[in-house]
């Protein structure tokens, strides 16, 4: 244990510290969390790197480092032929903190033994989050829950799923293993079974196919598999005994029922006796495991018996496919959201819009397939492709949103970086080797669920995806840290990361004091907007924002004023154009007006509140702005809950 605690641990400890932080706060979704997180990640990582020198790489870790890097500086070059330059912004800048966070985590000499007590808090500091968050919710489930599926902590229910998931494998495997004591290897795997039984409250219908597909990748990539493989099967029954209690939250909370606080501490109950049993009976298993020493043969034997248990198991699976109807899952997966029944949001089957969202990412790949669209730029276009009612930030998909929004180039370097990484992990069969490859694990299974969701905005799941996988490929040997030029080198790398880091965090501060002052005080807040704009040129948000106060005060030139710099910012916004042409109208402006609706009806032609404000215009009466309002607020309602 001393031996894991001396440096550079503490370099390390800090980061995961900001990793935890992030997760108690909607997982490091909003931009001023990540920012200020990023800025310290930052400056951790060139004190850490002058002070102790970077390890001794492999040559694949290098690559590694070398694609990542790249990839990084072609999202931030992104920005130059973005259509929202400000989301782009931010968008590439997360790009550039996942890559910190890795060379952070690849380059420092770690002592081995430190990898578990890196890895371990983050785990259960996801399990803690979650449960006191649970266990708020029994007195007002509202601010923990979405229309009934548990959200916390990110916010989003298939994210929170993500964060208990990604949290469970390197506990999982650290009970599997006899060099830990029995007491401990209870305990984890309790937690474990905690961790699986959150994410079954959330109810997400990705982590069906995500799960099991992340069960695969585990016991692909972790050593002693047989061993590895039977935590899960006791988390699993754990599970099962409990569902119904899980599953009943989702009805009573969904529906408003009052005994919504009843059935969430009843599946609070639940947790606690399974996790209680499990901790027992694998405390014993763990007891037995550790004096009982089978026979070469056996652990032979019992290794081809349980190959020919997966054989079996896909055989099945594969036979259960080919007497499914594909070709109707395929027009339900397409036809969108079907109504919501009663008993479990598991059983709505595979309807969404993700087949309208990732139809338009093919299109923006097919129309860009060079350099693509820009970091984070999708909204613009999926309101003028779409078929849905949704309005989507993000693709809902790793896998097509690094092609569609990097094109070949970016998918090119970000292929490159995996393939790295994957031959850079340490193939030793030692316990700190297998924790490490533990949380490879959970990396490969945040890729997975994130290639049918929008996980890579999320800072608190992608920063320590990227650590895990940083540690995985490092090496305990220090390099030679005499040289001058690396070390002027990393501190300059670091300096223009937090230059481009820097602007848009301040940015983001003025606009949220804005936002939470504006009643009070609607000067000092335009004010605020107004150094926001100027700390972020590329972003049209403090405009928007400015004209939104407008509006509410009545001001309609100012209000005409922001809208028109919101468009000169970004020209294909259909919002700013849709609000300049009521500024206008207000202002008797017709000709104008009707201009900027038709712009904005291009940028949307699905929009109905267009057709509301071109009529009132085209009749000669007041534009009813505080109804357009409500219409837009009703609309978010209806998607997230009230």
């Amino acid at each position: 244990m001393r031996r894991a605690l001396e440096p550079p641990f503490a370099v390390g400890a800090l980061a995961v510290l900001v990793f935890a932080i992030w997760l108690g706060k909607d997982a490091g979704y909003a931009p001023a969390t990540w920012y200020t997180g990023g800025l310290f990640l930052v400056a951790l990582a060139a004190i850490a790197f002058v002070t102790y020198g970077p390890a001794t790489l492999s040559r694949a870790a290098l690559v590694a480092l070398g694609c990542l890097g790249a990839f990084a500086a072609w999202s931030l070059l992104s920005i130059a032929w973005a259509a929202d330059k400000g989301i782009a912004w931010d968008g590439a800048n997360r790009t550039l903190l996942y890559f910190v966070v890795f060379a952070l985590f690849v380059g420092m000499p770690w002592r081995r033994e430190s990898i578990p007590v890196l890895i371990v808090p983050l785990s259960l500091a996801a399990l803690g989050i979650g449960l006191v968050d649970f266990a708020r919710a029994a007195g007002n489930p509202g601010p923990y829950f979405i229309f009934g599926r548990f959200a916390a902590p990110a916010g989003y229910p298939n994210a929170a799923c993500a964060v208990y998931v990604f949290a469970f494998w390197p506990l999982a495997y650290i009970a599997a293993r006899r060099e830990v004591p029995a007491l401990l290897r209870g305990a984890l795997l309790a937690c474990a079974t905690a961790l699986v039984e959150l994410a079954v409250v959330t109810q997400s219908r990705g982590s069906l196919f995500a799960v099991p597909l992340a069960v695969v990748a585990y016991l692909a990539i972790v050593p002693y598999r047989l061993r590895a493989a039977l935590p899960l099967v006791a988390v699993t029954g754990a599970t099962l005994f409990a569902r119904t209690r899980l599953l009943d939250v989702f009805d009573a909370v969904r529906l408003g029922d009052p005994s919504a606080g009843h059935a969430i501490r009843t599946a609070l109950a639940a947790i606690g006796l399974t996790c209680a049993g499990v901790f027992v009976l694998w405390t014993l298993a763990a007891l037995l495991d550790a004096r009982l020493e089978l026979p070469a043969r056996v652990v032979r034997a019992a290794n081809i018996a349980g190959l020919a248990g997966v054989i079996v198991a896909v055989g099945i699976g594969s036979y259960a496919l080919t007497t499914v109807d594909v070709g109707a899952k395929w027009r339900h997966f397409k036809a969108g959201y079907p109504d919501q029944g009663p008993g479990s949001h598991f059983t709505l089957g595979l309807g969404s819009n993700r087949y309208d969202f990732w139809r338009v990412a093919a299109l923006q790949f097919r129309d860009h397939p060079v350099r693509g669209v820009g970091a984070d730029n999708f909204a613009i276009d999926y309101v003028r492709e779409r078929r849905s009612g949704e309005e989507p930030l993000y693709p809902h998909s790793l896998a097509l949103r690094i092609p569609a929004q990097t094109g070949i180039v970016g998918t090119l370097l970000f292929v490159g970086f995996v393939v790295a990484v994957a031959l850079a992990v340490t193939r030793g069969s030692v316990f700190t080797d297998g924790v490490a490859r533990a949380g490879v694990a959970a990396a490969v299974y945040y890729a997975i669920h994130g290639s049918g969701d929008w996980l890579w905005e999320f800072a608190g799941l992608g920063a320590p995806a990227f650590a895990w996988l940083g540690l995985a490929a490092s090496r305990p040997a220090p390099g030679d840290r005499r040289p001058l030029l690396l070390r002027a080198f990393v501190v300059a790398a670091a300096a223009a990361a937090a230059f481009s880091f820097v602007f848009p965090w301040l940015a983001e501060l003025e606009e949220r004091r804005a936002l939470h002052g504006w009643v009070r005080d609607p000067q000092a807040a335009l004010r605020e907007l107004r150094r926001a704009g100027d700390l972020n040129p590329l972003s049209s948000r403090p405009s928007l924002l400015a004209g939104a106060i407008a509006s509410r005060r009545n001001d309609v030139r100012r209000m005409a004023s922001a809208f028109e710099d919101a468009v000169a910012r970004t020209p294909d916004d259909w919002y700013a154009h849709l609000e300049l042409a009521m500024a206008y109208g207000a202002l008797d402006e017709r000709t104008r007006a009707l201009a900027e609706l038709a712009v904005a009806q291009r940028l949307n032609p699905r929009e109905e509140a267009i057709g509301i404000v071109r009529r009132r215009i085209v009749a000669g009466r007041p534009v009813p702005r505080g109804e357009i309002d409500r219409l837009f607020l009703e609309r978010v309602r209806s998607r997230v809950g009230p």
